[in-house]
């Protein structure tokens, strides 16, 4: 493994409350990339604040993370990681003790739970949803065990929550605090038409699609089931797609050769654009630009939608979102950011991106509005208050 160490423990000789010492435990961090990655590395920016923070990280992650955090870089695949990380969390925490140990997903639970059993260390998990249903005989027999002898569980959603009670997991143990999102100012108009230009995004108005190209997300359905109607309605309509096949997923549900059969066999291949994995700075232009935001999530037995937050990050450009009502996005879409929609009922689907095409209902404001409940310093505060209990 390779280390990092900017600072000393030794803070200062006057501080009324000393800092608390915490261990982060994660594979979801960047260069890896997706919204548990963002997630995490905010994370480790907030307890940064507070708190005298190590990493134990994927390779690359320590130019990404607090400079004054203590980092060690182990390999990022999943077997090398688990096994790395865990045996050097044991030999970190012989060398000092930590206040608490946060791992960032469930993968990680066996590792807590081992360093809780030597040393009676207090822990805490963050969950997404699959990391607790996820269809995997050793995953259930052994992970989920692991998951339920932990201190702390954070859910991301209402939804992660009860699936994690219906697991057998202590329901006073559990809390539910939703990841939160980057306010930024909305760009202006002709950053946005040298955006659109650099992208080759001809269409007057789109459609926005970000996310894993999963089965789970729905694209492919949606391709056939509602788009040829909706571009019926509104010809000058097309369909931006951000997003890759999920080679780093835990659930590699592919779907690939499912959108692209659809797209041929509907002949909307002029109608859809694939910009592939895109960076933070080009995603919030593809959602300032955007029309809309659509969410077509489908039910797949052992895969969820822990949160859905695409649609709050999608509100703090403007933009409103139109989702099927499954998983966790309840807790990510209201009247004051979107459409929620029965799953499965297509026509209603169509239905709702028409309204919110025609009638710019809700506005930009009340988007933005909405996505200011979800901004970091909110996270950072329950994350601070869940940590001073268990401390």
């Amino acid at each position: 493994f390779r280390s990092r160490h900017r600072h000393s423990r030794d803070e200062s000789m006057h501080s009324v409350t000393p800092r608390p010492r915490i261990l982060l435990l994660t594979r979801n961090l960047p260069p890896l990339v997706g919204g548990m990655e963002r997630l995490l590395l905010n994370l480790a920016g907030g307890l940064n604040d507070f708190a005298e923070l190590t990493v134990i990280g994927p390779k690359g992650c320590s130019t990404h993370l607090p400079a004054q955090a203590k980092v060690f870089e182990v390999p990022a695949r999943l077997a090398p990681f688990l096994l790395r990380a865990t045996i050097l969390s044991l030999k970190l925490y012989r060398q000092q003790r930590f206040d608490l140990i946060i791992g960032g997903s469930g993968i990680v639970a066996p590792s807590l739970r081992l360093l809780s059993a030597i040393y009676r260390c207090k822990t805490m998990l963050l969950v997404h949803g699959l990391d607790i249903i996820v269809a995997s005989t050793l995953y259930q027999r052994l992970f989920v065990p692991c998951i339920r002898g932990l201190n702390k569980v954070v859910a991301n959603s209402t939804n992660t929550r009860q699936l994690c009670i219906d697991k057998g997991i202590d329901p006073a143990r559990i809390s539910v605090i939703n990841p939160g999102v980057s306010l930024q100012t909305i760009p202006g108009k002709e950053i946005r038409q040298r955006f659109r230009g650099d992208k080759g995004i001809a269409f007057d108005r789109y459609l926005l699609f970000v996310g894993r190209l999963t089965q789970r997300k729905g694209l492919s359905r949606f391709l056939r089931e509602s788009f040829p109607a909706i571009q019926s309605q509104a010809p000058d309509l097309g369909l931006v797609v951000v997003g890759d096949d999920p080679g780093n997923s835990l659930n590699k549900l592919k779907e690939q050769a499912a959108i692209l059969q659809a797209i041929e066999d509907t002949g909307l291949a002029d109608s859809v654009l694939f910009l592939g994995e895109v960076d933070d700075q080009a995603l919030q232009l593809c959602y300032s630009e955007a029309a809309t935001l659509i969410f077509p999530l489908v039910d797949i037995p052992g895969d969820v939608e822990g949160f859905g937050m695409v649609a709050v990050e999608a509100a703090a450009c403007g933009t409103p979102t139109v989702a099927f009502r499954l998983g966790g996005v309840e807790d990510a879409i209201s009247e004051e950011n979107g459409y929620l929609v029965p799953p499965g009922d297509y026509g209603g689907f169509t239905r709702a991106v028409l309204r919110s095409l025609d009638s710019e209902t809700p506005s930009p404001d009340e988007c933005v509005s909405f996505a200011q409940k979800f901004a970091w310093n909110h996270y950072h505060a329950q994350i601070r208050s869940e940590v001073e209990r268990l401390t």
